[in-house]
């Protein structure tokens, strides 16, 4: 999976109308690229798997995952991250790609 840059350069327009928006924005951004960048954890599929070809919201396979982890399909270029979770097997996937 290809790392994310840490440093975006969101224009010097913005920059120039917006400074404190740009601070937000970047600020969000680094923090999404260290996030993203230094997990280690993730689920890789090219769809064919069984027994999940998309990640369950309610499953025993969510078991070996944590907030944060990606599931990954490979054959339609998708990614989804795991953003919360009511019980050991109960999360929601959010999809990002």
């Amino acid at each position: 999976m290809p790392t994310l840059i840490q440093d975006f350069n969101w224009g010097q327009n913005l920059k120039n109308q917006n400074p404190e928006l740009t601070r937000q924005m970047s600020k969000a951004y680094n923090d999404t690229a260290l996030t993203v960048n230094s997990k280690s954890s993730k689920y890789t599929t090219d769809g064919n798997q069984k027994p999940h070809n998309n990640p369950p919201a309610n499953d025993q396979f969510n078991k070996n995952f944590e907030i944060g982890d990606l599931f990954i399909r490979t054959d339609v270029d998708t990614a989804w991250i795991m953003t919360s979770r009511t019980s050991s097997e109960i999360v929601t996937w959010t999809q990002i790609t």
